[in-house]
């Protein structure tokens, strides 16, 4: 059965493949990279002991970046392959040191992933949280090479899909070694039929670590905001810019000098963003554009959030006022930040289950608007809470090195 169900999967693949090459070739994406997707381009590839690192996108590449950074402090002549799926993952990959080369991730089809990974001859291919592509795992063991899925994790939904095709899934974590983020997803790998399961921690605790206050500085500045108080709202989803912004005008009714800077997960929300702005008659601009009378920055570049959150006095974290899961709320905690979510944290719950104690969670607009008004207007009253937080999340640092460890092994020297 399990070899029966790759064979279908091979042939959706196979009729799939073109419709959506069709289809995709102007996303934002995908636009520009079908040739390697496909493998008919080849990139040059450095000389030396190459180690494939693959994450979907933005959160899984910034996750990987301390790791590169630990293998290559320890294995200088390695060359590190990336390859990210998204447009915004590649971006970042692009900013990452020690990052040798930086690929689109190829389509899982059998023989595009053969043709790559002979092409590449990686030492090791190291896949990032729950990525499980059967073609390019079955492809990596038959050519010998070493897979390892680190930081690895699978929501007790996910689990439930997963255990419908449970023995599909056993064959393809054959030989794969599940580096997990804590014993609960391990449980749930092993349940699965994985084998080699080992916990080494969540290296995304590390990945919120490199601050630089004298940028922040530069950035505070270059907003034009000068000593107003000012309020993040970083990675807003689809549904919550209503919401948002509601808080937002009421909060500054309150606090009329509250200069706020409100950033979309996905870009292609900043007209929403703008028509609720201009619903309220508050005064916007874009980052890319900025205009020194606006009251709302709305953020339309791509890097900054992190170092944004810097100049916080509060922020709040989208993706949780509806139910999508969630977003990262530990970069604005790195910066002692007093942190804000709503109740929808499903993606996140071990970061919440080390900050949950020090954060705010609201449920609508006007929950968000009352917090963020008694933050603003008592700032010593919540920074004891911000700096726990960070002290809670630096306590949960380490993994990165735990994982190198765990990697160096299977990587010859």
């Amino acid at each position: 059965m399990p070899r029966l169900i790759l064979l279908l999967y091979r042939a959706l693949i196979f009729v799939a493949i073109w419709p959506l090459c069709l289809a995709a070739r102007n996303h934002p994406n995908f636009k520009g990279t079908l040739r390697q997707r496909l493998a008919w381009t080849l990139p040059p590839v450095p000389r030396g002991d190459l180690v494939w690192f693959h994450g979907a996108s933005l959160g899984e590449v910034k996750a990987l970046a301390g790791l590169i950074a630990a293998v290559k402090a320890r294995r200088p002549r390695a060359v590190i392959c990336l390859s990210a799926m998204t447009a915004a993952g590649r971006q970042a990959a692009a900013g990452l040191d020690g990052v040798d080369l930086i690929l689109p991730m190829p389509f899982d089809a059998g023989w595009i992933m053969r043709r790559m990974l002979r092409h590449l001859a990686p030492r090791a291919l190291v896949i990032a949280e729950t990525e499980i592509w059967p073609n390019m795992l079955v492809a990596a063991r038959a050519a010998g090479i070493p897979v390892a899925l680190v930081n690895a994790r699978l929501t007790p939904r996910s689990f439930a899909r997963y255990r419908l095709v449970k023995r599909f899934v056993a064959l393809l974590l054959e030989n794969v070694r599940i580096l997990a983020t804590a014993d609960d997803n391990a449980g749930r790998f092993r349940a699965l039929g994985a084998t080699d399961v080992r916990v080494t921690g969540n290296v995304k605790f590390d990945a919120v670590s490199g601050l630089h206050p004298e940028r922040v500085q530069a950035l505070r500045e270059s907003l034009g905001a000068g000593a107003r108080p000012v309020f993040v709202a970083g990675s807003i989803r689809e549904g919550e810019e209503r919401a948002v912004m509601e808080a937002v005008a009421a909060a500054r009714r309150e606090v009329p000098d509250l200069f706020c800077i409100v950033a979309p997960r996905h870009h292609d929300r900043i007209p929403c963003i703008v028509d609720e702005a201009r619903r309220h008659g508050i005064a916007w601009a874009r980052r890319s554009a900025p205009d020194g009378r606006a009251d709302l920055l709305i953020l339309d570049t791509m890097g900054e959030l992190f170092d944004l959150y810097g100049v916080a006095r509060a922020a709040f974290v989208g993706g949780s006022l509806v139910d999508l899961g969630g977003q990262n709320i530990l970069e604005p905690i790195a910066w002692g930040v007093p942190t804000l979510h709503g109740p929808h944290m499903g993606n996140f719950l071990w970061a919440l289950a080390v900050v949950r104690d020090y954060t705010y969670e609201v449920a609508d607009a006007a929950g968000l608007a009352e917090a963020l008004v008694d933050i603003i207007r008592h700032p010593e009253a919540h920074a004891e809470r911000a700096r726990a937080a960070r002290t809670a999340l630096d306590g949960a640092k380490g993994a990165t090195a735990r994982v190198a460890d765990e990697l160096l092994k299977m990587i010859p020297a």
